[in-house]
């Protein structure tokens, strides 16, 4: 199983659109019914007005290889470029 913590660092006052974004193109819901996702959720801080989490979780690193290369996967990217000023990528 691999597991990751995606932290997205908004640009000032954007996580509302980002997330807006993130809802109206479905990525969640999307990336859920692929094969081999067995998590995939966003969470807000209540401390950092800016910052984004996503926990992923796939059955393989493979899985999420694949994942990697959909076009729900490069739909997230077109967004990251509108409201998101850097990523941090944790993996277990």
């Amino acid at each position: 199983m691999l597991t990751m913590i995606v932290y997205y660092h908004c640009k000032d006052g954007q996580r509302d659109a980002f997330m807006t974004a993130v809802k109206m193109e479905k990525i969640a819901e999307n990336s859920r019914v692929e094969p081999g996702n067995m998590q995939y959720d966003y969470f807000l801080p209540v401390d950092d007005a800016n910052t984004v989490l996503l926990l992923e979780k796939w059955e393989s690193d493979e899985a999420q290889k694949i994942h990697t290369a959909t076009a729900n996967f490069k739909k997230l990217g077109e967004i990251k470029v509108k409201f998101v000023k850097s990523v941090e990528i944790e993996k277990y």
